[in-house]
């Protein structure tokens, strides 16, 4: 009996501080994690490349992010412009959700009428659309009372496609813009009138090569397509650095529907060259005749009548329509 009672307390001396091990060592790494703030596995991902999750969101457009948010707190007001499709909505909504995130007061207005948008921006900014007595207030009513506000209230009005607002609403704009109050306006290739020439203005520029092939893989594997290496190439050119022509190539790839051309713009035009061309000919032509060096002066000339009439073969040319639809 006492050598069975010596080996059950050995063997409960043996276990009982191997558990206290383990548990003191599973505290030290739930007290190490919440204090010093380590992250898991999993959440050690680069920045960089596209991460195999469908609808993964990644910002090519920090800088100028951090610029627009720069310039909004500093009570200054900017125009945003680029092509259709260059990511501009969305650059607006990244502005909105970081002012939002800093707990600012924002007012995001889509174009539709002048009353509706007007209506927008009051009822985001918590101005009454109606009177006393329950009834509307009119257009010029809600920008008096909007303009009232925005006076004794730190806001910011963000305004995408301001470019298909009607000129006195942008009329207004100006008018608050003179006021000091901030806003983010964003067009695309804005006529150089009224708002858009008073405030200062950022060119989106094409997105980088690396930027383009990521949206294209990530919206290739959305659609659970898988593409080459050269296939993604041949497709990217005709993104020309815009996202949104870059995913509609992937669409367009994986709907089997073959496109010799582009609707980017980013080409480069030679005429000019040839035609600089033609015009050395020529002066070789002068200086073969008044060197009288016959070759130079034959040669030439037939040079110069051949890059002339070349030039005005391209210049003669059936133009590309610019319609979507042909």
């Amino acid at each position: 009996m006492v050598s069975f009672a010596a080996v059950v307390c050995a063997s409960a001396i043996t276990l009982f501080p191997t558990g206290s091990k383990a548990a003191s060592s599973s505290s030290k790494k739930i007290d190490k994690s919440e204090h010093f703030g380590e992250p898991s596995p999993q959440d050690t991902q680069p920045e960089s490349g596209v991460q195999n999750i469908p609808g993964a969101f990644r910002l090519y457009r920090k800088n100028e992010l951090n610029r627009i948010v720069a310039s909004l707190l500093a009570n200054g007001s900017i125009l945003v412009a680029g092509e259709e499709g260059s990511g501009k909505t969305v650059l607006a909504q990244s502005v909105v959700e970081k002012l939002q995130d800093d707990g600012f007061l924002v007012a995001d207005v889509q174009p539709a009428t002048s009353k509706q948008m007007l209506l927008n921006i009051a009822e985001q900014l918590g101005v009454d659309t109606y009177s006393l007595e329950g009834k509307a207030f009119t257009a010029d009513q809600l920008k008096v009372r909007i303009a009232t506000f925005l006076q004794d209230n730190t806001a910011f009005i963000i305004v995408d496609e301001c470019h298909r607002c009607d000129g006195r609403f942008r009329y207004w704009l100006k008018q608050l813009q003179k006021q000091g109050v901030p806003m983010l306006l964003l067009a695309t290739n804005p006529p150089r009138t009224d708002v858009f020439l008073s405030i200062p203005r950022i060119e989106l520029s094409p997105l980088p090569q690396y930027a383009i092939r990521e949206i294209m893989e990530t919206a290739a594997l959305e659609r659970g397509i898988n593409l080459k290496n050269s296939e993604l190439a041949k497709l990217q050119e005709r993104a020309g650095g815009n996202p949104m022509l870059a995913i509609r190539a992937i669409d367009e790839e994986y709907l089997g529907l073959e496109m010799e051309a582009a609707d980017h713009g980013r080409y480069f035009d030679i005429t000019p060259l040839i035609l600089l061309a033609g015009i050395g000919f020529a002066v070789l032509r002068f200086i073969g005749m008044g060197t009288n060096d016959h070759a130079l002066y034959i040669f030439s000339g037939i040079a110069a009548a051949v890059f002339l009439g070349f030039s005005r073969l391209l210049y003669n040319l059936p133009q590309e329509s610019k319609r979507i639809q042909r």
